[in-house]
């Protein structure tokens, strides 16, 4: 069927859908029929229609109809139980390959622990640390090898194992944001320890008790993992392996199913708790008991996670569930004519960061890397300052970065900062002129001037001196970038100077960017933190072995990642925060000179044509 065709027979269907979701009271029922017939429609469309515009439009609609029909929606505990029975199944069975490839990291890594204890008695002493292996060695000694699974209150140690195991599978989820890499480490490194961990029993003739007593509640806590390490292969496999989707696409979807899977898991791993802090302890029980309970476990968890993912599947309950799943549509332009509030503003200024990357996330990384090479300059001549390091590591510690940002103290690394400040400023401002020429609307677009350039090297140089002189309360300069951003989009892009700059300081601007300081405060402080965290340590701890072994060779790798990163946060944030001040410049230029409304009002009465504007 031709495409024309195809939405002549449609059109007034679609239109009534759409006149029906502007509707305050919607039936239902109704809906459900709609979004059964929209969805039939968009996969027909999407099978002969793939790169034509009537396909996006049936994805949008689509998607309009579904999230009617979920708001304000609630689910009974049947219905929340389909995450279990119906999404979890489902997605295995589509990625089960993910999960056989996980399972034979995990069983490579086990295999090599092992190997590594048997070669190298020390091994295990350097994989479990050396506090725990004494601890294990004095309980053996004392006639209870398994006196650790003892020591604390059921409830207390069911709750830390829960939490801790729930954490590592997260971040095994989330390693999958970085191409997987992070989530094969993670994988690889468990593997290693578990097989040592394993064979350090074995040594002193103790495998059959401490399989008997571990495997009670690791049996489905290993296997828990293994799942968890495939939904982090599955969230990577959408940026390495897009298909026929483009790249976010295919990210959009594969991050759904892997967070999907990890939800999944929660009850796996309390239930897993559960039995290493209540059941493990018991090790009076009779071999054949706690046996029987380890094989009633390994039966559960290959039932679950391979057996009924099959079963549904042979008997054609996945079939249709692909073309169920509308697709993201395709971001549109963004608007500079428009008035906005603070949460638009925001997601405007992340959209604009994903869309022009290479003007700004890639251009902050460079500068980084210039601020790292201005660090060991700084150093070398003794006019810098030291980040930590001792014995091998260094935490990354973005507020001793900033402590140490000092023209007292470092003056080559605190010139280099605010000059690499400029440039990421003219970055975002230069990002802002491509933007705009998507926009349907033309936007007055200012030139480059020595004088501006200056003056902007003399602001970026004033924040960073205000900030090492308040020290603890250098968080009362957040929404300042903000405020520079604006000023200086009023300056570039509407040719106003003193008076911009008194608009800048008046009380509503204020307020504002006070506001919207504070959230972007918070923002800042997760990213510092996810910096800080044991995901990134680990990251940085998996590339050290491309470094040679030698101490002083790993203090330049270690520290030079912890500059790389603090200075790349400061500037990501410096970035953010600009491009939150200039669409706050372009929400008040529509709030006081109504531009858009006075070039819709001159479009009334014309309609397009292949080539411009025609009269009616």
């Amino acid at each position: 069927m031709r495409e024309t065709v195809f939405i002549r027979q449609n059109e007034q269907k679609w239109a009534e859908y759409e006149a029906y979701l502007n509707q305050a009271q919607i039936d239902p029922d109704h809906l459900r029929q709609m979004f059964v017939h929209i969805t039939d429609d968009l996969a027909y469309a999407r099978t002969f229609y793939r790169n034509r515009s009537v396909h996006f439009y049936l994805n949008g609609l689509a998607q309009r109809i579904f999230s009617r029909l979920r708001r304000g929606y609630r689910q009974s505990f049947g219905q929340v139980l389909t995450l279990w029975t119906e999404d979890v199944p489902r997605i295995l069975w589509e990625t089960r390959r993910a999960l056989w490839l996980s399972f034979g990291v995990f069983v490579l890594s086990f295999a090599i622990g092992v190997v590594s204890s048997r070669i190298d008695p020390s091994f295990a002493h350097a994989i479990l640390g050396e506090e725990y292996v004494r601890m294990t060695v004095q309980n053996i000694e004392e006639g209870d090898p398994m006196a650790v699974y003892k020591a604390s209150p059921p409830l207390i140690m069911s709750a830390g194992i829960a939490a801790n195991n729930i954490v590592v599978a997260l971040m095994m989820v989330l390693s999958g944001v970085l191409t997987s890499i992070g989530t094969v480490f993670i994988l690889i490194r468990n593997g290693v320890m578990v097989g040592a961990f394993q064979y350090f029993f074995v040594e002193f003739d103790l495998f059959w008790p401490s399989f008997l007593t571990i495997w009670i509640h690791g049996t489905l806590e290993i296997s828990a993992l293994i799942v968890a390490g495939a939904a982090g292969l599955v969230v990577g496999s959408g940026w390495l392996f897009p298909g026929t989707y483009t790249r976010r696409q295919a990210f959009q979807r594969s991050a759904r199913r892997g967070f999907l899977i990890f939800l999944g898991l929660i009850p796996v791993f309390l239930l897993a708790a559960f039995f290493e802090g209540y059941l493990t302890r018991h090790t009076e029980v009779s071999d054949e008991l706690r046996l029987a309970f380890i094989l009633l476990s390994l039966a559960l968890a290959i039932g679950y996670f391979v057996l009924l993912p099959w079963w549904k599947a042979r008997r054609g309950h996945f079939e249709s569930s692909d073309l169920r799943e509308p697709l993201p549509v395709a971001a549109a332009p963004i608007a500079f004519t428009t008035i906005k509030n603070n949460a638009a503003i925001l997601v405007d200024a992340f959209r604009m960061m994903l869309r022009h990357p290479k003007y700004i996330l890639a251009f902050g990384l460079l500068t980084s890397g210039v601020v790292v090479v201005a660090y060991w300059i700084a150093n070398a001549d003794g006019s810098g300052f030291r980040l930590g390091y001792e014995e091998g590591y260094a935490e990354v510690k973005v507020s001793s970065w900033l402590d140490g940002l000092s023209f007292a103290k470092a003056p080559l690394i605190f010139s280099v900062e605010a000059a690499m400040l400029v440039l990421l400023t003219l970055a975002v401002l230069m990002a802002l002129r491509r933007e705009m020429l998507l926009s349907p609307f033309p936007v007055h677009c200012g030139r480059w001037s020595l004088p501006f350039a200056m003056g902007l090297l003399g602001i970026c140089a004033m924040v960073l001196w205000l900030s090492d002189a308040l020290g603890q309360l250098r968080f009362l300069l957040f929404p300042l970038p903000a405020l520079v951003g604006f000023w200086l989009t009023r300056l570039y892009f509407g040719g106003k100077h003193v008076g911009s700059l008194l608009r800048t300081l008046a009380l509503r601007s204020l307020v504002r960017s006070g506001l919207i300081g504070a959230v972007l405060a918070v923002l800042y402080t997760l990213l510092v933190l996810f910096f800080d965290s044991s995901l990134m340590a680990n990251g940085i701890e998996f590339f050290s072995w491309l470094v040679p072994a030698n101490e002083e060779s790993l203090e330049v790798y270690y520290q030079s990642v912890q500059a790389l990163l603090s200075s790349f946060a400061l500037h990501a944030y410096w970035s953010l925060a600009v491009l939150v001040g200039a669409f706050r410049h372009f929400s008040d230029v529509e709030a006081e000179e109504a531009l858009h409304l006075r070039q819709s009002i001159e479009r009334i009465g014309t309609r397009p044509r292949i080539r411009g504007l025609t009269r009616e």
